[in-house]
């Protein structure tokens, strides 16, 4: 498969104001393939959310090199969408609004059709009915709902996900990985999601990366060997049940050193 975003061997260090050095980030390679939707687990602290807002083009990287596209990656672009945890939502503006305030400002395309696109999306989300409600009217699910509906609205060649229901109660995020994994389904579009919950990453995910702890670096790249659609009712067969467990064993025993 077509690689979209080709990361290699990228590192990441933080330096403090008294001259100590953090390395976050040490020789950190992957690629993901155009359509896929990859995961990233890993320890607290190994550089998960560091690596996404590298790819992002909201942090700098110090080593290495980050291709989307076969165009290195030098900073924020039209091309790549974020989702956070806390949705941001503008709390003067309307679903409607926020949904479609991304592709305001980048005034690319006509208002009449921009008009459809918002109305279509939100209709995809399942939020019909609460265009004219503001962010403080709407629960945590709807919220991230609107957040999801604003990222897809530019259209991205990539998505990138940072712990987006981390927030949420079980109910809800198990309702939210449904409905993001019947939106992927729908559209393919290119997904890197970072997470601490491995069922969360199994259920979701063509492949799953685990990283080690800090300095973070790829620890192993798992096929995620289950057919689409599904539903949660997978979550109990004998194939998640084993991968899962693998998964778990790989972040809770010590990582093989590395060759010099």
């Amino acid at each position: 498969m077509t690689a979209r975003l080709e990361a290699r061997a990228v590192r990441k260090a933080y330096r403090s104001g008294r001259g100590t050095v953090t390395v976050a980030l040490d020789e950190l390679s992957l690629s993901v393939a155009d359509g896929e939707f990859v995961s990233i687990v890993g320890p607290s602290g190994c550089g998960k959310t560091t690596f996404l807002n590298c790819v992002a083009g909201l942090e700098s990287y110090d080593g290495g090199s980050l291709v989307l596209d076969g165009r290195p990656i030098a900073g924020p672009g039209v091309e790549r969408a974020v989702v956070f945890q806390d949705p941001s939502l503008l709390p003067w503006r309307s679903t409607f609004d926020n949904v479609g305030y991304g592709m305001a400002l980048q005034r690319r395309v006509p208002a009449a059709a921009r008009e459809r696109r918002v109305r279509e999306l939100i209709e995809f989300v399942g939020l019909t009915g609460f265009e004219r409600h503001y962010p403080g009217e709407l629960s945590g699910g709807m919220r991230q709902r609107v957040n999801l509906a604003r990222a897809l609205a530019t259209e991205p060649e990539l998505l990138l996900m940072d712990e987006p229901f981390g927030a949420l109660d079980a109910q809800t995020r198990e309702q939210l990985q449904v409905e993001l994994a019947r939106i992927w389904q729908a559209g393919r579009v290119t997904v890197l999601f970072v997470t601490h919950d491995i069922e969360e990453a199994i259920f979701l995910s063509d492949r799953v990366v685990t990283m080690t702890g800090r300095p973070g670096t790829v620890r192993s790249v798992l096929d995620v060997d289950l057919p689409r659609p599904r539903d949660p009712t997978v979550k109990r067969s004998a194939g998640f049940v084993a991968l899962e467990e693998h998964i778990w064993g790989l972040l809770h025993s010590p990582a093989p050193a590395r060759v010099p």
